[in-house]
């Protein structure tokens, strides 16, 4: 009797061993997801070419804790930055991964929670686009992005217009009042503490800047002709 108490207790151990070696294997191939999804702002972009040549469109998913949600989306055509905005509310089922916005006024709108906690869900770049892109939205944590602006007065007052994405890329434009050609110029950033790093595109140079309250101090060119840069400051919107 002894003995086939320990046989059954040997036959026991070596069925949980099987068992927790399956379920460590499914976890290892994805058979058992982690969605880490939840409350916070998920960015992303695409590029789509046109009449109107290539435009390219940045955009964050705002999850509220309210279970309200706010798509912002921004994109540069001529000497503009356009903005589009949609809100509405969501549902999030982070254990079978899904997530479900209704924007205000419309049908409900099904995305994907990827097992990294990314968000796969069809996005309305613009007013003026047909249908939704399907696209990936990470988390981001980028206190500083946003749109900057300043007024600057002098002989011809300049619209100076600073975008930084959550994904760490920036648009700086400066439109005079006159019919002088505007000031272009794109590229990266990184920050360190207060200082921030503009990296221009197709360029070895860099310059840098501070970032204090709402407000970034930094030598930008103003005037196409001039060609100088000079330091602005330029406020969050």
């Amino acid at each position: 009797m002894w003995h086939q108490k320990k046989k059954l207790r040997k036959r026991l151990f070596a069925l949980a061993l099987v068992v927790t070696f399956l379920t460590f294997t499914a976890w290892q191939s994805g058979g058992v997801k982690a969605h880490a999804a939840g409350a916070g702002i998920y960015a992303g972009g695409h590029e789509t070419s046109g009449g109107m040549g290539t435009v390219a469109y940045n955009y964050t998913l705002e999850l509220k804790e309210d279970k309200s949600y706010e798509i912002k989306s921004y994109f540069l055509m001529g000497d503009t930055l356009y903005d589009f905005v949609e809100t509405g509310t969501y549902v999030l089922d982070s254990d079978n991964g899904k997530l479900v916005i209704t924007p205000q006024g419309q049908e409900a709108i099904e995305g994907s929670i990827d097992t990294d906690g990314s968000i796969t869900i069809g996005i309305k770049p613009s007013q003026m686009a047909p249908r939704r892109t399907e696209a990936t939205l990470t988390l981001s944590n980028n206190k500083v992005a946003g749109v900057y602006r300043a007024t600057l007065q002098g002989p011809t007052v300049v619209e100076a217009t600073l975008y930084l994405t959550h994904r760490g890329e920036y648009f700086y434009m400066a439109v005079p009042s006159n019919d002088t050609a505007a000031v272009h110029e794109t590229g990266t950033y990184t920050l360190g503490g207060t200082e921030i790093a503009f990296h221009i595109a197709d360029s070895a140079d860099a310059v840098t800047g501070t970032v204090d309250s709402g407000e970034i101090a930094a030598p930008f060119i103003v005037s196409a002709v001039m060609g100088m840069r000079m330091e602005i400051k330029l406020g969050l919107q």
